[in-house]
């Protein structure tokens, strides 16, 4: 296959197909001096034009908002490595980075679709996370790992902070799992110097099939073999870089609440009077929405006539509703910072 300018061009921005790629990978690993130029295609600047009066509506505050800010956003890797009082998540950090082949989480949940009975094709996956936007020329980004899934009726929990025997666990219950590592330090482990080790760079997916004594088998993408087997302990180390951060698919009907421990954020006097300011505002979103679908004000619940009593100004909230809506905009204020994010107010 001829290597033509169009065809890096295609490549650089996803647009190939299966031959193309293998061709594409082929001609890079034969002329490595043409990595930069395909590197600098991938090099795009995206422009942050956010909504100054977008609502935060109290029920999707954590979802449907969240999604769509982190995808207006071309984000930056949070510094991990200089935050000593707090362990920063790398949610926003691109997976399946590699300039050669980006698509490793794609590939892996795929593999976790059809362990699950659902016959895809990682072809019309890469398509559809394309046309979803869950993609981009860099990679996935892990908070978008499980989306594929997710709209296929799959329950789908992205947990961080997660141990071995959480791994074994959700194999045990028929789940299958999928882990985001730095590939690099788990495939030179037996080498790895200090200052290799102190980098954090988790930019690979695995799928795990089994965990044994003291190995732990997986599928890897990138590689030849079915299945490769590693130490737990090089298994680990390459893990932490993504602060344990696993994905679990399941078909199981059991909803297990795990929220992101917030409890090493610190947020000043300043955030405190914010958090208030959208604690209210979150219920003033609310009862707007529930107003113009003909809900107002009654003592008690009551969905056929539409009443509520909640229907009220917030400073005249019960006290156990007014500390739901600060958490929920605590809660907001702390993820932000747990993401890597500063609040500055404006003078």
């Amino acid at each position: 296959m001829e290597i033509t300018n169009e065809l890096l061009a295609a490549y650089a921005e996803g647009n190939v197909s299966e031959s193309e790629r293998k061709a594409v990978r082929q001609y890079l690993t034969d002329n490595p001096e043409e990595l930069e130029t395909v590197m600098i295609m991938m090099d795009d600047d995206y422009d942050i034009q956010l909504d100054e009066n977008r609502e935060i509506n109290q029920g999707y505050i954590f979802n449907s908002e969240l999604d769509k800010l982190l995808n207006e956003i071309d984000f930056q890797e949070p510094d991990i490595t200089n935050s000593s009082s707090m362990n920063i998540l790398p949610m926003m950090s691109m997976a399946a980075k590699d300039i050669v082949d980006n698509l490793c989480a794609i590939r892996c949940e795929g593999i976790a679709l059809r362990k699950l009975g659902i016959n895809v094709s990682d072809d019309d996956l890469i398509k559809e996370s394309r046309e979803e936007g869950w993609i981009k020329q860099e990679g996935t980004a892990l908070y978008n790992i499980g989306k594929l899934s997710g709209k296929r009726g799959l329950n789908v929990a992205h947990r961080y902070k997660c141990s071995i025997e959480d791994i074994k666990k959700a194999l045990s219950e028929g789940d299958v799992v999928l882990a985001v590592i730095d590939s690099e330090e788990l495939k030179n482990s037996d080498s790895n110097t200090k200052e290799n080790q102190d980098q954090h760079n988790p930019n690979h997916v695995v799928f795990i099939t089994s965990v044994l004594e003291d190995k732990i088998r997986l599928i890897d993408s990138s590689t030849s073999t079915q299945e490769d087997a590693y130490l737990l302990s090089h298994f680990e180390e390459a893990w932490n870089d993504s602060v344990n951060y696993l994905i679990i698919i399941s078909k199981n009907s059991n909803y297990d609440p795990h929220p992101i421990d917030l409890s090493d954020v610190n947020i000043s006097d300043d955030l405190l009077e914010l958090r208030e300011a959208i604690a209210e505002n979150a219920h003033e979103v609310w009862a707007y929405n529930r107003k113009k679908e003909g809900w107002s004000y009654g003592p008690f619940r009551d969905d056929d006539k539409k009443l509520h009593p909640d229907m009220i100004a917030y400073n005249r909230l019960p006290e156990s509703e007014k500390e739901y809506d600060r958490e929920m905009a605590m809660n907001t204020i702390k993820l932000v910072k747990k993401l890597g994010w500063n609040l500055v107010k404006q003078k």
